[in-house]
């Protein structure tokens, strides 16, 4: 397999294969959990590999397909310079094509290809559930047919950058005030490989400092863990409360990615 522009080096053939089956892509991740749980059958039809790292498929909303870089810094550098070979798979007739690598491996990218403005993110994952707290009382369903106005203005007020809105299928969740309005609001969805996936977690920013946060967040995570084996969820890395928050609860953050646009010349 051999990839090549104009700010790309080739890749010798020998370097990166065409690959196929989830099987063989969770072994050479390690059974990366982040693999496990966001990769499926259909999306790990074909992948590409360095001895060192690997390239595998992930569906975004609206199910547009992107890249993602995993492994170690030499062998995603090397499967950098393949992006034009696996974007003819993955998206041929698209000149951008989205692309998710490892935060510090970001300037590599930019090295060899035109780049647009995209996000940073994290990835966190736990099997162990938070211990059980009197305040997790407070969390109770939330119907977010009825009450979708009042999630979608909360949120718009409160976390405008939340990714996750009602009525998408998700089962919602709130810790609510004495009145009744809504004071913290999260989502409870699936990844693509049927892991729970907390989302859209938001706290009314004047109860912020309540532990508010703690509360919805330790809750869903417990009952998460206690029904599936596992919880996973997703955040902004400008976001170090948040971050603070999820390790303190015992989560892994396993992934810092970088997802970026990038456009090739075909």
């Amino acid at each position: 397999m051999t990839a090549e522009t104009s700010t790309s080096r080739a890749v010798p053939e020998q370097q990166v294969s065409v690959r196929h089956g989830l099987d063989e892509l969770l072994e050479a991740s390690g059974h990366h959990p982040f693999v496990r749980w966001e990769v499926t059958d259909d999306l790990a039809g074909t992948w590409w590999r360095h001895h060192e790292a690997v390239a595998f498929q992930r569906v975004r909303r609206a199910d547009r397909r992107t890249v993602n870089l995993l492994g170690a810094d030499d062998g995603v550098t090397t499967l950098l310079d393949a992006l034009p070979a696996i974007a003819a798979v993955v998206e041929p007739t698209r000149r951008a094509f989205s692309v998710s690598l490892p935060q510090h491996l970001e300037p590599r990218l930019r090295e060899r290809y035109r780049v647009m403005d995209g996000g940073d993110w994290e990835w966190l994952h736990t099997a162990v559930a938070p211990a059980e707290d009197a305040s997790h009382e407070r969390v109770q369903p939330l119907d977010d047919t009825v009450r979708s106005a009042e999630i979608t203005a909360f949120l718009k007020s409160h976390s405008p950058t939340a990714d996750t809105l009602p009525g998408r299928g998700e089962r919602w969740f709130a810790v609510e005030a004495p009145d009744g309005a809504l004071a913290a609001v999260a989502a409870w969805g699936r990844s693509r490989a049927g892991a729970p996936h907390l989302s859209s977690v938001a706290v009314d920013t004047r109860l912020r400092g309540r532990g508010l946060g703690r509360t919805i967040v330790g809750a869903l995570t417990r009952w998460a863990v206690a029904e599936s084996g596992v919880c996973t969820l997703g955040m902004y890395s400008h976001n170090a409360v948040a971050r603070e928050l999820y390790l303190s609860l015992g989560y892994d953050r396993l992934c810092a990615w970088s997802s970026r646009p990038v456009v090739l010349d075909r």
